[in-house]
């Protein structure tokens, strides 16, 4: 056989259909290697390829997540988009890496164990039960195959098999449980001699030099943003006129509002109200209707709510139909004085009403000033809101039909071309005040385009619509600018320096055991003294500054009477001496946890140990693994 291939390989034949195959792959075989994939692969871990969309995916998937965390409060400046990318793509980059670990050590996922997986995602179920339309319905909202989502659902539990066996082998031992229980109720003995660095500012000089040789060294630090001021239109529907009403439209608004005019209809009433308990509605009715056999014998309804199990009087006093609400407020209103209602049922009690008093309604004259006055306001909001919407119209046609200037908008609509002062993108005075109007005026299409804005709402009655009409990009503010600011900064630095050199100075001397604290307190310029006794790791009363410091100062052991010293710098610009004299366990003599919180204990610090030998397994496989990622593809 392999002979009559050989033989039928060779002649002229033979070197036309190589002749041909060389055509066809010249045309479409070799131009796709020149040609970029659709989907290009950024990261590749062994044999395993993570593609462009896999991670644009996951990084929509992660940015979500943060806007529904965060709320109105998300700041996309708090989450650059670039560091989150990189996250998300050492999260894929770990995931294929203990995924083909977990594949070499043998771990398998079952196809049951799979579909169970699915079947028991809330997500995918309608009413309790697993929908197969629902599951394809999510996956093609989230743009992937179900096939796509197996595999990497598959990846995702032998990964997550690899987590529970390191986390079931994980323990902590006895002296790990006592150490975790003593740290986390020790407590310390603390002073703390605070130095004042206001006090030592006096002593400091700066020269022109200093400040000079600063100012040049950190140029940078005294930029002026970049900023602009904007030329704009504002349609207010505050300062949109309206024609004075004629007495028809008046006599129209006040047939429609009399009732808002004057005083509605209002009554007051006794009732007893019975509970449904339960859902018990027959026993509701049932103790209604001896309610109402009684009130027609001719006792109270107050009487009766005091002889009755489960019945409870109230008063009602003159209330409008509106605001008893819809049950209620029918049956009563239906009622003539004195009279005695049937049993009425709301949504959660029956009831029994007595009429005591009916007020009438009060309709004012349409002549009536006050009358007039509210009326002809009304009939002016209607117009100003009426014109509003009409110009709105406008607007919003304008704005896209005429996109390079603003005389147009302003002619047609006869809105003032206005003028702000220096806006910057962190803020500005009037129309630089909103984010809306920054965000706009920064966009590559107002500012480098030079467009005019979209229309921009500004409240439900403002709309603007803006351009740049003067630019000035970002520039270091000159020496005279920012002189004074750079000697306070100075001073302060240096103040606080000669605050830490009295602190340490203070230190030698409390550690040779020369003078008391107190006594050193009081010979020294700007310090204070504070003894608040043994403090917890929680402490929220002092400085974290100061508390972190007396819990990681070493001390000797029980019959050491030696204190250890700590000088540290507060969170709000202070020096102060750490003084830490003692240490206790909290409730306990011999400190040794109780036999439930050394089950607590134990079981936490076996988390803790568990998390630790996993991570350390992930760096392991991590630094042993093939791992190429293609930068310029991340794009």
């Amino acid at each position: 056989m392999l002979q009559k291939i050989r033989d039928g390989s060779s002649g002229p034949l033979a070197y036309v259909v190589v002749a041909v195959i060389a055509v066809v792959f010249g045309v479409w075989g070799i131009g796709s290697y020149f040609t970029p994939s659709s989907d290009p692969v950024v990261a590749s871990v062994g044999d395993t390829e993570i593609t462009h969309s896999q991670l644009q995916r996951a990084f929509n998937q992660r940015y979500q997540r943060l806007q529904q965390m965060m709320g109105d409060n998300f700041d996309s400046d708090m989450f650059p988009s670039d560091r989150i990318r990189q996250n998300v793509l050492d999260n894929l980059i770990g995931q294929a890496v203990m995924t083909q670990y977990a594949k070499d050590a043998g771990y398998r996922v079952t196809d049951g164990n799979l579909l169970s997986q699915i079947r028991n995602n809330p997500q995918f179920q309608e009413n309790g039960q697993f929908s197969p339309q629902r599951y394809k319905a999510l996956l093609g909202q989230a743009g992937m195959q179900p096939s796509q989502y197996e595999a990497r659902l598959r990846q995702g539990m032998m990964g997550g098999q690899v987590r529970q066996v390191v986390a079931g082998t994980a323990f902590a031992a006895a002296p790990e449980v006592d150490a975790a229980y003593r740290q986390a109720h020790e407590q310390r003995q603390v002073s703390v001699l605070s130095f004042d660095a206001s006090a030592f500012a006096e002593q400091v000089n700066v020269d022109d030099a200093a400040i000079k040789t600063y100012y040049d060294k950190h140029a940078q630090q005294f930029m002026r943003p970049p900023r602009v001021k904007l030329a704009y239109v504002s349609l207010d529907a505050d300062q949109l006129g309206s024609a004075a009403p004629d007495r028809d439209t008046l006599q129209q608004l006040y047939e429609a509002h009399k009732d808002e005019l004057g005083s509605p209809a209002k009554r007051s009433a006794d009732a007893v109200r019975i509970p449904i308990q339960g859902g018990n509605d027959t026993q509701a009715r049932n103790t209604v209707q001896a309610v109402l056999k009684a009130a027609k014998n001719g006792r109270s309804l107050k009487a009766i709510a005091a002889d009755t199990e489960n019945a409870h009087y109230q008063q009602i006093d003159n209330q409008s139909r509106s605001a008893l609400g819809d049950t209620l407020g029918t049956a009563l209103f239906g009622l003539d004085n004195g009279a005695l209602s049937n049993p009425v049922r709301g949504q959660s009690a029956w009831y029994v009403l007595r009429t005591t008093a009916i007020t009438p309604a009060k309709t004012p004259d349409f002549d009536d000033p006050v009358v007039q006055a509210r009326l002809k306001a009304m009939a002016r909001q209607q117009g100003m809101a009426k014109a509003f919407r009409a110009k709105s119209e406008q607007l919003d046609d304008l704005a896209y039909q005429a996109p390079n200037g603003l005389q147009t908008i302003s002619e047609k609509l006869g809105l003032d071309i206005q003028h702000s002062g220096w806006i910057s993108p962190e803020g500005g005075n009037g129309l630089g005040q909103y984010d809306a109007v920054r965000q706009a005026a920064f966009s590559d299409a107002v500012l480098k385009d030079k467009l005019n804005s979209n229309v921009l709402d500004l409240g439900d009655q403002r709309r603007v619509v803006l351009r740049v009409a003067e630019h000035q990009d970002a520039q270091e503010k000159s020496l005279s600018e920012v002189r004074q600011s750079i000697r306070d900064r100075l001073v302060q630095q240096k103040a606080q320096q000669r605050a830490r050199k009295a602190a340490q100075q203070v230190q030698a001397k409390a550690e040779q055991g020369q003078d008391s604290l107190s006594e050193l307190a009081s010979a020294q310029q700007g310090a204070s003294l504070k003894q608040p006794g043994y403090i917890e790791r929680n402490n929220n009363a002092l400085d974290a500054q100061i508390v972190s410091a007396a819990f990681r100062l070493p001390l000797g052991d029980k019959s050491s009477q030696e204190a250890a010293y700590k000088v540290v710098s507060t969170n709000d610009g202070q020096v102060a001496l750490v003084a830490v004299t003692g240490s206790r366990v909290e409730n306990s003599d011999d400190s040794q946890p109780e036999a439930d919180q050394r089950s607590q204990l134990a079981q936490r610090q076996s988390g803790y140990n568990a998390s630790l030998e996993y991570q350390a397994l992930d760096r392991y496989l991590r630094e042993r693994a093939d791992v190429e990622i293609h930068r310029d593809q991340l794009r």
